[in-house]
Formats: C-alpha cells, sequence, structure tokens
C-alpha cells in the first residue's frame, strides 16, 4: 500500500493487485489536490513497499514459503513452525538452525534477484512513476535496486544508501553524507531503511533484525545530534523528509511487517506535534476500515486517515494522469522531463 506523508498529510497505497477494480471514494478524491499539489513542489517523498514490485518479486508469504521448502529439502527434515508464510520467522528460524544470521539473507537475495528486473517502460510502472517525478528522496524498505535503476534511466544520477542500523554496518560501511552529499531532483537519494541485496548484512530479515533495529532507531533518534557532520542511522536530511513533507507509502499493507516497523518506529518516534499528520491511503487489501482500526489503535487521533482504494499501478496512473492535468493548467513543474 503506497502512503504519502507531508508535515500534514501521509498517503498510502495498496498492493498492487491486477485483478482489483478500481474504486475511488469521495473522501479520497477531495485530497488529490494536495498531494499533486505536494508533488509539484517537490515536497513528497515516496516509500516504497513489496508491492510496489509485485509483478517481478514474490510477496513475503510466497518468498517464506519458498526459503522453507529449500531448507528441509537440505536439512531432510521438516521445520516446527506453525507459520510457514511468515518471513520474519522463517528467516528466524533458518539463522537459529545455520547457526548464521547471515544465511537466510544470502537466499533472499539470490532467489529475488533470479526474478529479473520491471519493465520501466510500461506505463504506470510504479518506479518508472515515481522516478519521473522528480523528487529528491526516495526511501524503501525493499532490498532490490529496482528505483536505483528508474531513476537512471529517467536521465539522472542516484545515490544509494543504507540505514547503518547496527555497530558493523555504522563501522564498516561508508556514507556519502560523511562527505557532506545533500540530495536534489538531479541527484536524489535512494534511502534503503532495510538494507540492500547487495549487503545482505545490511538486511532487516529475522525476528530479532527488526528489533534490533527498532531499538537502534529509537535510541538513534534519541540521542542523535541533527549535525549533518555525525554519523546515524537517519542521516539529517532523512530526518527532514520525515518531518517535513508527505509520506507516500506504496505497495504495504496493514499485515506487513515494514509497514509496521515504519509507522511505529519512525513516524512514532516523532513527538506528539509532529505526529499531527492525516494518512491517505491507496489501499486494496481487506477493507478500509481495518486500516483506520490499527492507525487508532496505535495512534490514537493524532493521524487522520484518507483513503485512495485502488492497486499500486491505479494510483501511479491517476498520479500520472492528475500531475498532467494540473500542467496543463499550471506547467511551473515544466523544466523536468514528461513523464
Amino acid at each position: 500500500m503506497p502512503v504519502t506523508h507531508d508535515a500534514n498529510t501521509t498517503e498510502v497505497a495498496g498492493p498492487a493487485n491486477p485483478d482489483l477494480k478500481h474504486h475511488e471514494p469521495e473522501a479520497a478524491a477531495s485530497h488529490w489536490s494536495t498531494l499533486i499539489g505536494k508533488i509539484r513542489a517537490g515536497l513528497c517523498t515516496p516509500i516504497l513497499g513489496a508491492g510496489a514490485a509485485f509483478e517481478t518479486l514474490p510477496l513475503a508469504a510466497e518468498l517464506a514459503e519458498e526459503l522453507l521448502q529449500e531448507e528441509e529439502a537440505q536439512t531432510g527434515k521438516k521445520a516446527p513452525l506453525p507459520g510457514r508464510t511468515d518471513l520474519a520467522k522463517v528467516t528466524e528460524y533458518i539463522a537459529v538452525q545455520r547457526e548464521d544470521n547471515v544465511w537466510p539473507k544470502v537466499r533472499i537475495a539470490e532467489l529475488l534477484k533470479r526474478r529479473g528486473t520491471p519493465d520501466f517502460n510500461s506505463p504506470d510502472e510504479p518506479h518508472r512513476t515515481l522516478a519521473a517525478l522528480r523528487l529528491p528522496i526516495y526511501l524503501t524498505t525493499n532490498y532490490d535496486d529496482f528505483m536505483y535503476k528508474a531513476l537512471v534511466a529517467s536521465g539522472v544520477q542516484p545515490v544509494r544508501e543504507i540505514a547503518r542500523w547496527n555497530s558493523e554496518l555504522m563501522e564498516n560501511v561508508e556514507s556519502q553524507f560523511d562527505k557532506g552529499y545533500e540530495p536534489s531532483p538531479e541527484c536524489p537519494l535512494v534511502f534503503h531503511i532495510h538494507g540492500h541485496w547487495d549487503l545482505p548484512e545490511s538486511m532487516v530479515a529475522t525476528e530479532d533484525d527488526y528489533l534490533d533495529f527498532l531499538v537502534s532507531i529509537a535510541r538513534d533518534l534519541a540521542t542523535s545530534p541533527t549535525d549533518t557532520s555525525k554519523k546515524a542511522i537517519l542521516p539529517t536530511r532523512v530526518r527532514r523528509a520525515l518531518k517535513g513533507s508527505t509520506l507516500m507509502f506504496l505497495g504495504y499493507s496493514v499485515a506487513d511487517i515494514n509497514f509496521r516497523v515504519i509507522l511505529r518506529g519512525l513516524v512514532g518516534s516523532l513527538s506528539p506535534a509532529l505526529r499531527q499528520m492525516s494518512l491517505s491511503v491507496q489501499y486494496c487489501s481487506g477493507e478500509p476500515g481495518d486500516l483506520e482500526k490499527y492507525i487508532e489503535d496505535y495512534f490514537g487521533h493524532t493521524l487522520k486517515l484518507h483513503i485512495f482504494w485502488s492497486s499500486a499501478r491505479q494510483f501511479c496512473h491517476d498520479i500520472n494522469q492528475k500531475l498532467h492535468a494540473a500542467d496543463q493548467q499550471q506547467p511551473f513543474r515544466s523544466t523536468k522531463p514528461s513523464r
């Protein structure tokens, strides 16, 4: 489900589902102008989940089952797991059995890389659509490099960074922010919150990883200085985007552990004053009420919810159409390449 958040707004869109019929509630339609205005002003930060690559990569449940079947075939014993489609539990089990936390991440990376790359020439392909927005920062909980490749294909020079969420990554992984890098539409940042498949040790995958990540993020946000010369898990520029732009979550569901970690670990760590934002959700899993209840149970009434009911691809199609219409009326984005 994609979600956009500005200091006052968050939009969420659900996993891409080609069988989903498009339906746009009146409440969601009334918020399109705000979202489009934020995008045109460069004040929108996309956050990509697995559903953004639904047509290319398996979702977590399918990947978990594939990993577990492979592990059982290699070890010759049945895994005593009640939930075979819970990727965090499956990777935790494999890590314990192998006595190696990185091994299941290596296998995840290899399995995902076999699936190929999205067709960035396809109209309304999510990564292509987002790349055409010419924004300075793109966040993702995905391990793949599709957003980076889509940006390169669009003619800009992106910089890939990962969240250095443990001491080993902080000590051994160099960051362009340590050298004074500043994201821009011409040199945008692709920030991998949960790691990248070319560096398996950076991937947040097991249950312990998620717990460690949440603890590290909470400590980082509470104690790290705002001085950009200091090392931090979340660079200052990323924090500014979380606090001061519209966050657009794309390709998540309420059941998605990555979505819950982002809301609780990042948005939830902001002070209540900075959480007076609204959630506009592009949602296609379950009922809108499921998401409303989850948000209200955790955040009370500090987050307001607006729903865009469609697939991720349909959401991107709507963005393209509405941006084109806005450009016809007020073409101040004319210096950017056409979508």
